[in-house]
C-alpha cells in the first residue's frame, strides 16, 4: 500500500490532508504520483468528490523530493500551497501560511519556533530565520531558530530555483529553498501555536493518533484550549506566556 493511503485513526493520511485543504477553501489539488501510483490514484478517486484532482507522474521517484515538484511545474501558475503527503496539520497552520504576503518572485515556508515541542527533533528539517526571511535550511543545520513544518506557499519562483539546482541526481526541496533564500526571496511564515506532525515513523504514527484523540479530527488546539478555558481559569494567559518564551529561546540559539 502507498504510504499516503496508510490510515491514521482509521482515515488515510492523504485523505486527511485533502479534507483539510477543502475546508480551507482549496478546490483544485495537484498530486504527484510515482511508486504504486495507480493504487494511490484509484484510492483517491474513490474518496474525494469535492475538489478537482490533477495527477502528475514522477517516473524518477527514487530521486529527491524537489524532482517530484518539478513534475508538477505546469500546475504552479501563481501562489500555490505545497504539502507533504505524510504531514498532518491543523486549519490554523494553513491559514498562517496562506496569509503570508508572498510576492511574485517569492515563496514562503511555514516555520515553527517551538523547537523543544518537536516530537522528533533529530528527523526535523531545521531553519534559520532572520527578519522574517529564511537564510539557511537543512536537517543537519547546527545554528537554527525554527523548524520546517512541511507546508509551503510557493510561486513559479521556487520552480525556477529548483531548475537552477537540478542535475542528474535530481534535487531536493531544501536545495530549491536554499537557492531562493540566497536571493532573499524565501519567507518564513510563523505558524504560531498551530499543531502539526510528520507521520514518518511508527512512533510518530502513534503520536498522531494520540493528538487526534486529544484535539479532535482537525488537530484544532484552539478549540481544545477554549474548552479547557471554560473549565480551568488562566489557560489562555499561560499559553501566551509559553509562546513568548518559546520564541525568545529559539531566537537565542
Amino acid at each position: 500500500m502507498p504510504k499516503p493511503l496508510r490510515e491514521v485513526a482509521e482515515v488515510p493520511l492523504i485523505i486527511r490532508i485533502i479534507r483539510g485543504l477543502e475546508k480551507g477553501g482549496v478546490r483544485e489539488i495537484g498530486i504527484v504520483i510515482g511508486y504504486l501510483g495507480d493504487d494511490l490514484m484509484s484510492g483517491l478517486l474513490a474518496h474525494v468528490h469535492r475538489a478537482k484532482l490533477s495527477f502528475f507522474l514522477n517516473d524518477e521517484y527514487e530521486k529527491p523530493n524537489g524532482t517530484s515538484l518539478l513534475k508538477a511545474r505546469d500546475f504552479v501558475t501563481g501562489p500555490t500551497f505545497l504539502l507533504m503527503s505524510d504531514h498532518l496539520w491543523s486549519p490554523d497552520l494553513l491559514s498562517a501560511v496562506g496569509s503570508s504576503p508572498v510576492g511574485e518572485q517569492q515563496s514562503a515556508l511555514g516555520v515553527d519556533y517551538r523547537i523543544d515541542a518537536c516530537f522528533d527533533l533529530d528527523d526535523a528539517t531545521k531553519v534559520q530565520v532572520q527578519d522574517g526571511r529564511i537564510v539557511r535550511i537543512g536537517k543537519q543545520l547546527k545554528n537554527y531558530n525554527a523548524l520546517d513544518t512541511g507546508l509551503f506557499l510557493i510561486t513559479p519562483a521556487l520552480i525556477e530555483a529548483l531548475d537552477a539546482v537540478n542535475g542528474p541526481e535530481g534535487c531536493s526541496l531544501s536545495e530549491g529553498v536554499a537557492a531562493l533564500a540566497s536571493r532573499g526571496r524565501m519567507l518564513g511564515a510563523d505558524v504560531g501555536d498551530a499543531t502539526w506532525i510528520d507521520v514518518d515513523t511508527p512512533e510518530a504514527h502513534a503520536e498522531a493518533e494520540r493528538l487526534i484523540s486529544t484535539l479532535g479530527e482537525e488537530l484544532d488546539k484552539q478549540s481544545h484550549d477554549a474548552l479547557e478555558h471554560s473549565m480551568v481559569t488562566g489557560v489562555w494567559p499561560r499559553a501566551r506566556e509559553d509562546r513568548a518564551a518559546a520564541i525568545k529561546k529559539a531566537q537565542e540559539r
